[in-house]
């Protein structure tokens, strides 16, 4: 999938594409991000387990950035490495970690969405390595327009508890994500819209 991108914070705003790749390899999921931006490519990959939908693996590569991870149900091990600074990381887990960072979306959209449906999963902050129950309900159904097309979506929030809000608008017959919208707490609040492709 491809999307037209921007984050947008006041009166500035950053225009982006971003493509999403996803294919089946070794018997898992495998997600890839890239995310063409003013400051350079960032690339980031997921391997997700299939049927369980657990992360198992998530690299992130962007500018002097390179961060590498293992997922087990009891902690994130791996390496930040920055400016050629690598630093180890150690994150304890209380129990799995539910589809997190490229392919999280489309994971999402294929649970069993409808009216009032509600859940809650594990996702972890790389930026603070720590852990965060994710809280996502299905808001209703909206009619969607983006430059792929008008949908009949189901509009899916899921709030952080670091205050981030996402907004997911899935295509209810294809369940393809046409639309995304997220607030960025890291970012000072800044905006981040999303939109289908044709």
């Amino acid at each position: 999938a491809n999307y037209s991108a921007t984050i947008a914070l006041g009166a500035q705003s950053i225009a982006m594409k971003i493509t999403q790749e996803a294919r089946e390899e070794n018997g898992a999921w495998v997600f890839v991000e890239t995310a063409d931006t003013p400051m350079g490519a960032a690339t980031d990959s997921a391997i997700i387990e299939k049927g369980s939908l657990r992360l198992k693996k998530r690299t992130v590569k962007q500018g002097p950035a390179d961060i590498a991870l293992d997922f087990s149900d009891a902690a994130v091990t791996g390496t930040m490495t920055v400016n050629g600074q690598a630093r180890p990381m150690n994150i304890a887990l209380d129990g799995p970690i539910f589809a997190d960072g490229p392919g999280s979306h489309a994971v999402v959209a294929r649970l069993p969405l409808a009216a009032g449906y509600t859940t809650s999963f594990r996702n972890v902050n790389v930026q603070t390595q720590k852990v965060e129950v994710k809280q996502l309900t299905v808001a209703g159904r909206e009619s969607v327009t983006v430059p792929a097309g008008t949908f009949d979506a189901w509009k899916v929030e899921i709030k952080g508890e670091d205050g981030a809000l996402t907004t997911l608008w899935v295509d209810a017959a294809s369940r393809q994500v046409a639309k995304i919208t997220a607030v960025l707490p890291a970012m000072n609040g800044a905006v981040l819209t999303a939109q289908l492709e044709k």
